[in-house]
């Protein structure tokens, strides 16, 4: 009886150590949708003020460094490291921009989540969620990488669509003829003149 004792005591710490891990993860992309939905999303400040507030929630949660290099892909190895900074800025302005684009289309659609699992890569994770768009869910991955205690953002997947590989697929075909200097200014242009989408 006291093996039978220890051992569910035992299952029940490993089982609860798993659990903290999964619902720190979960809860890392919860609080931060909910905090853009109800501080940003839902408010009824202006656009402007909207897209400022979407950029600081995002910009702390994002890891921007490791998504920059990313999208660089094989040129990394090939530019200074002033210019990997410059392009690194001008790339997640512009992304910002673009995703505060998209999430100004919410129009109150539930945002469930299932879990985490396993991803390629050290420290890194999968939040499944969708959004309960009917009549059909839209699947939404959130790609997480975990350091010192702390998770930050590597890529969001969207209905099998990569942020993240979309961007270097992009970046890698405009490299093949111009400079990282050409493509970071292309950024900050686009970026000056960007224009939201109406709902």
């Amino acid at each position: 009886m006291r093996n039978i004792f220890y051992i569910l005591c035992a299952f029940l710490l490993q089982t609860s150590v798993i659990f903290a891990q999964e619902k720190s993860s979960v809860l890392f992309v919860k609080n931060l949708t909910d905090e853009v939905i109800t501080n940003v999303l839902k408010s009824s400040d202006t656009q402007e003020q909207k897209t400022e507030r979407f950029e600081k929630y995002f910009l702390k949660a994002l890891d921007t460094q490791n998504i920059g290099k990313f999208v660089l892909g094989r040129y990394i190895r090939t530019t200074s490291k002033e210019e990997q900074a410059e392009f690194i800025k001008a790339f997640t302005n512009m992304a910002l921009k673009s995703w505060a684009d998209k999430f100004n289309l919410y129009t109150g659609q539930e945002l469930t989540f299932s879990g985490e699992r396993p991803a390629e890569g050290k420290n890194q994770v999968y939040v499944d969620s969708l959004i309960q768009n009917e009549p059909n869910p839209v699947q939404v991955i959130w790609r997480l990488r975990e350091k010192n205690g702390e998770y930050k953002i590597v890529d969001i997947i969207v209905e099998g669509v990569s942020m993240s590989l979309s961007y270097r697929n992009e970046y890698t075909a405009f490299l093949q003829n111009h400079t990282l200097a050409e493509l970071t200014q292309k950024l900050n242009e686009q970026a000056k003149t960007f224009t939201p989408s109406k709902k």
